[in-house]
């Protein structure tokens, strides 16, 4: 067994957590734990396709890839940041498992509230794979957590298609960074532009450690369309089923709101340079109405809102203060930071719109039928959406704190807006426009 000094000497081997990641370290609390991840459901299949063992051998088989997964936390200091130390043995056992639903797609959603509401052990990678039997008649599915530490949403799903065929890239993530005159003028720029974004006024302090999370499945020509005819984006009308949901179904929340509800929009400056084990994202603020108004209004609204968050400016600045104005800070300070200005006192939830594959792919021969991301809840914050495009659908994953939203009744009644389905045949389309 390893002495003290040796374990010591090895932390400071290790690679120094990126401000960035270590910002989702800060703010994690014993109710918050900060898992990203994705649900993968499989089609039917026969035998003993997928077996706890099989997938242990595609994981291990990709380890090069995955870093992260043979990598733990070193030990905590008050003024040091973390580093990542290589582990010398994996617990297999423990990182790819499986379970049994004894509801189909019920039980399926109930285990990821179960693996959501527990907290990773620091002694070990940060992740977790688990196979689910039962999923659906004849069905398994697959759920993959991660830290937010380790990854954002689309480090989650570049690290997921790891194990995925054929490989393949994900689209829009090769943009080039910017020169230096250029993000040193945006970054002045987009500072300005977020100390006026104020705060999140009235707060939902539920405090709830439990979690919800439920699935819709929209036509993803549907969604283009709907963005299509009103000449808005399609991240504006997923912001828009979001806050139509909340406002019809739950009328006491928008009221404690006073009918607008501040969203954290994560946009994506991952370019490719950005390795996929890193947060590589930046957030901007938008008010969305909860008033009731008609969904057309409500989506043009949101638009008009969002545009001026758009610029370039805004996200490089976002990613600024996450990449480089934390890194400056002692950690002690860059700890207060992060919880200060992460959760209820700047935000009462989480949408994000991210791109996937335009294919259709398979783990180990068995064909995907569907995906939907799973985000964690920032502290006090009591709902996260995730859309994600996957080979013609429009696959939401929908966390909560059920002291406070219903996630079932949400997913439903944003299904029903678009008069979509959530089982309608998948249609292959073109990438989502983030």
């Amino acid at each position: 067994m390893a002495d003290g000094g040796s374990t010591h000497r090895a932390a400071r081997a290790g690679v120094v957590v990126p401000s960035s990641d270590g910002f989702f370290l800060q703010v994690e609390t014993a109710a918050a734990p900060q898992h990203v991840g994705g649900l993968v459901v499989f089609e039917p299949s026969e035998g003993d396709a997928l077996s706890l063992e099989r997938v242990t051998e595609l994981v291990k088989g990709e380890l090069d890839r995955l870093p992260r997964f043979r990598q733990r936390l070193g030990p905590r200091s008050r003024w040091r940041r973390q580093r990542w130390i290589d582990v010398a043995e994996i617990d297999w056992s423990w990182h790819v498992s499986e379970r049994r639903s004894a509801d189909g797609p019920a039980g399926v959603r109930r285990i990821i509230a179960e693996l959501a509401e527990t907290p990773m052990p620091r002694d070990r990678p940060l992740w977790r794979l688990v196979m689910v039997r039962d999923a659906a008649p004849g069905a398994s599915a697959m759920i993959l957590l991660l830290h937010h530490a380790v990854a954002d949403g689309i480090g989650t799903v570049i690290q997921a298609l790891n194990l995925l065929r054929p490989r393949i890239e994900l689209p829009g993530l090769r943009s080039p960074a910017p020169g230096r005159a250029k993000l040193l003028g945006a970054t002045i720029a987009g500072l300005a532009q977020l100390a006026t974004d104020g705060g999140a006024g009235a707060r939902l302090d539920s405090g709830s450690a439990r979690r919800e999370f439920a699935t819709a499945a929209l036509d993803l020509s549907a969604v283009r369309r709907a963005a299509s005819d009103r000449g808005v984006r399609v991240t504006d009308v997923v912001l828009g089923l979001v806050a139509e949901a909340v406002a019809a179904t739950h009328t006491e929340v928008a009221a404690r709101l006073r009918g607008r509800m501040r969203v954290a929009v994560p946009l994506m400056v991952r370019d490719s340079g950005s390795a996929a084990e890193t947060n590589a994202t930046a957030a901007v603020m938008v008010e969305v109405p909860l008033d009731g108004r008609p969904f057309d209004e409500l989506v043009l609204e949101i638009s008009r809102r969002t545009g001026r968050l758009r610029t370039p400016s805004r996200a490089v600045a976002s990613r600024f203060v996450m990449a480089t104005g934390l890194r400056a800070l002692p950690e002690p300070l860059a700890g207060w930071f992060a919880r200060t200005v992460y959760g209820r006192r700047f935000f009462h939830a989480i949408v994000s719109n991210m791109p996937g594959s335009t294919l259709p792919l398979s783990m180990d021969g068995i064909t995907i039928a569907s995906v939907y991301p799973i985000l964690p809840l920032a502290p006090g914050s009591p709902i996260a959406a995730g859309a994600l495009s996957w080979a013609g659908s429009l696959g939401i994953g929908l966390a909560t704190d059920p002291a406070v939203f219903d996630a079932d009744v949400l997913a439903a009644r944003m299904a029903h807006v678009l008069n979509v389905s959530p089982h309608r045949p998948h249609e292959r389309e073109e990438e989502t426009r983030a």
